[in-house]
């Protein structure tokens, strides 16, 4: 009998333990700073312009 209490007590300390390390591996996953996100300018191509000012005109 008390070496079921001690199998029993042993599994309820792994199973706090792996709930405590998840916990906190949850937590620091969280907190962590998001990258900034590059803005990229888009430019018109300059000799599509050139070739619609050319047809207006």
């Amino acid at each position: 009998m008390k070496n079921l209490r001690k199998i029993i007590a042993l599994f309820a300390f792994i199973f706090i333990a792996g709930i405590f390390v998840t916990v906190i591996t949850i937590n620091t996953s969280l907190h962590k700073k998001a990258t900034p996100i590059e803005t990229v300018e888009i430019q018109k191509d300059s000799l599509t312009l050139y070739k619609v000012e050319k047809k207006t005109v």
